[in-house]
């Protein structure tokens, strides 16, 4: 069972951040019983480098960034449950966009 955001708030938040809005899915529990979607909108370069300065020397610190930065709803209850606050940054750093290069020919 998910507990899913409303429709008028996502209709609503989807005119402030356009295609930047992400669903994310969150187990509850272990057994991922139930499930919890947030939205969060894409980390911006600002927030990548704050989270990227942090990574190596204060892990929590970086994920507190991405969290607290990016979540547009459920942010409380989301800081306030470790499963929860594990998952979701986990997720919001895979949101950070990168995009492959590659070489050419000189």
């Amino acid at each position: 069972m998910i507990k899913k955001v409303s429709e008028e708030v996502k209709t609503s938040l989807k005119k402030e951040y356009g295609d930047k809005l992400k669903s994310l899915i969150l187990p509850m529990d272990d057994d991922a019983t139930e499930e919890l979607e947030v939205l969060a909108v894409v980390p911006s370069r600002n927030v990548v480098g704050q989270y990227l300065k942090y990574i190596q020397q204060d892990p929590k610190k970086a994920q507190e960034i991405l969290v607290k930065a990016c979540l547009v709803t459920n942010k409380e209850e989301v800081i306030a449950d470790d499963g929860l606050f594990y998952a979701s940054a986990s997720l919001i750093a895979e949101l950070i966009p990168i995009r492959q290069g590659k070489f050419g020919t000189v």
